[in-house]
């Protein structure tokens, strides 16, 4: 077994959190196209994450210990942010879509890092207070229509010495 899920896999997992689905279901909610769907879905049967019985697509709770690693595996997770972010670098170039991207090179004084951190854990307030909002009053959500963002702040010369070594 993989120590870890493909982002195609994983956009399915999430798609299922919440409760089971049809296939159908499942297409709209991932945007995957039907064939595609059906390998994923096979594949995430055969690794003991997902059920299927009545036509509904479930995961398999009952065996969360098996399978929870792979979805929390953090070389996993590092690949589908590199592959998100990639794709949406690429669709900024190809100027598809409403992707926006901002990358900024500044120094700053002590004091504007300590403001522009005290701005990134308003965004994660933010952004926690809709997720709770949606456990209080929750709307219909389709996966695929979800929004990643992507902020963060890194020294330039760390980013450099971090492509260096990756070369």
């Amino acid at each position: 077994m993989r120590k870890t899920i493909l982002v195609i896999e994983r956009i399915v997992i999430e798609s299922l959190e919440s409760k089971g689905r049809r296939l159908d279901e499942l297409e709209e909610h991932t945007g995957l196209e039907n064939g595609l769907l059906k390998a994923v879905l096979f594949k995430l049967i055969e690794q003991g994450v997902l059920t299927y019985q009545g036509g509904i697509y479930e995961l398999n709770w009952s065996q969360k210990k098996d399978w929870l690693p792979l979805v929390k595996d953090q070389e996993g997770m590092k690949a589908e942010i590199k592959e998100l972010f990639s794709s949406l670098v690429n669709l900024i170039f190809k100027k598809e879509g409403n992707a926006l991207l901002r990358v900024k090179k500044v120094w700053l004084e002590p004091q504007e890092q300590d403001e522009l951190s005290r701005r990134l854990k308003e965004i994660d307030l933010f952004l926690e207070n809709i997720r709770n909002r949606r456990t209080v009053k929750p709307v219909k959500e389709v996966t695929k229509g979800k929004k990643v963002l992507f902020y963060g702040v890194c020294g330039y010369e760390d980013l450099v010495d971090g492509v260096l070594k990756a070369s």
